[in-house]
């Protein structure tokens, strides 16, 4: 019988090109507070820790990272009833605070 070392393999990769949540957290020591100037910043930390994060472990990361956004921020969050995703809560947040999109 021979073994199917395609799963293997994948998991492998993932083990060896993944951190913990505990790590992608670092990558944002200060939480967003609704400051337009830092949305973008914090964005684009979020976005690398989720592609550094295994996505069977996603789920866990973005309640950490609901806890990094506070103040007039968390409040347009709690308002919604989507936020179950990454995309979904950097959608609310740009929606709200960036000054780099451009409006059609």
């Amino acid at each position: 019988m021979e073994a199917d070392h395609s799963s293997g393999a994948s998991e492998a990769s993932y083990s060896t090109h993944c951190c913990s949540v505990a790590e992608a957290m670092k990558l944002t020591a200060q939480p967003f507070n609704g400051n337009k100037r830092k949305l973008r910043e914090f964005i684009e930390n979020m976005d690398v820790a989720f592609e550094l994060v295994h996505p069977n472990k996603h789920e866990t990361l973005l309640k950490f990272v609901k806890t990094k956004i506070t103040g007039d921020a968390r409040s347009k969050l709690i308002v919604r009833d989507l936020t179950h995703t990454w995309e979904l809560v950097r959608g609310i947040l740009e929606e709200n605070y960036a000054t780099w999109r451009t409006m059609d």
